[in-house]
């Protein structure tokens, strides 16, 4: 029976693991807001879902989204149904074809485009050879296929244009957004999408600058998606790496760990971190090399000071 409990358990964790998990960056958010690259960064300390990472550390925006050293960790703004193209479409030349697809992320926001919605229904034709009631003409009708709005027996309606005789405004013209599809939001300018992307892409610019500035100081982070980010400056992050390395060394399980931390003067890792942590245990050997490094550049710090105070 515990056996039983046990896979039990295991499977829910596994299924909470795979929910947590950033939605994949779309094509159509790469294509459209391109990428940006940053430089090594030698120091910092980074953990992701509890494992961590050496340096160097390379920040990048892929898209909407953030990653250091190719894992994505954050994504800002998710690409939906708000962000379109500069043509007015939602994407680029997956787009651009009529029929129905995928134009959001994968986190459950996608929503089927579809093509340019029908024109209002227009009045049935009268058969010329059996006539009708004078009231039936304007009754109106479902249109149940696309030849009922070309029928050259009638009039074409002053106020429903065929969909195909609008002009292509780009690459992209041949789908609306998907906003616009649905008849509720009013069509944009080129000029006013282009400035909103260029204000999404500075954003997100920012924000990726802001990471690597960060870890170049020294500072700490750690990434979840079960946890609220966690990071704090040179300090905090000295204090951690001095008690961390032994006390995951040692642990027996992450209520262990979490004593052996506070016991250290480590108290702004919660129990959750630690469970992330002892998944992770045997990255214990980074972290005692890291520990290591860090000694030895504080002696040769001191040793250097000390020289400078003798002269």
């Amino acid at each position: 029976m515990k056996r039983i409990v046990g896979l039990y358990l295991g499977a829910v964790l596994a299924a909470s693991v795979r929910a947590a998990e950033l939605p994949e960056v779309s094509e159509e958010a790469l294509y459209e807001l391109g990428s940006t690259y940053g430089a090594p960064q030698l120091q910092g300390f980074v953990f992701i879902e509890g494992r961590y990472l050496p340096p160097p550390y390379t920040v990048t925006r892929k898209g909407n989204a953030i990653f250091i050293n190719r894992i994505q960790v954050e994504q800002p703004v998710p690409w939906g149904r708000g962000v379109a193209s500069a043509d007015g479409a939602p994407g680029t030349a997956a787009a651009a074809a009529p029929a129905a697809k995928k134009s959001v992320d994968a986190d459950g926001d996608f929503e089927e485009v579809a093509p340019a919605a029908a024109p209002a229904p227009a009045a049935e034709p009268v058969p010329a050879a059996e006539p009708a009631p004078a009231a039936e003409p304007a009754k109106p009708k479902a249109v149940k296929s696309i030849d009922d709005l070309f029928d050259d027996e009638e009039p074409a309606a002053p106020a429903a244009p065929a969909p195909q005789a609008a002009p292509a405004a780009g690459p992209a013209a041949a789908a609306l957004p998907a906003a616009a599809a649905g008849g509720g939001a009013q069509e944009r300018s080129s000029e006013e999408v282009k400035r909103d992307k260029e204000a999404l892409v500075a954003h997100l610019d920012r924000i990726r600058k802001g990471y690597e500035q960060s870890l170049a100081r020294g500072d700490m982070f750690f990434f979840g998606q079960r946890h609220n980010r966690v990071n704090g400056n040179y300090g905090t992050a000295r204090t951690l790496m001095g008690v961390l390395p032994k006390a995951l060394r040692n642990a027996q399980s992450p209520q262990d760990l979490l004593q052996r931390l506070n016991a250290g003067g480590v108290y702004f890792i919660d129990l959750g971190i630690c469970a992330e942590l002892y998944r992770n245990k045997m990255t214990f050997p980074q972290l005692e090399e890291r520990l290591a490094k860090i000694e030895q550049n504080e002696a040769l710090d001191a040793q250097r000071r000390k020289a400078a105070t003798a002269w």
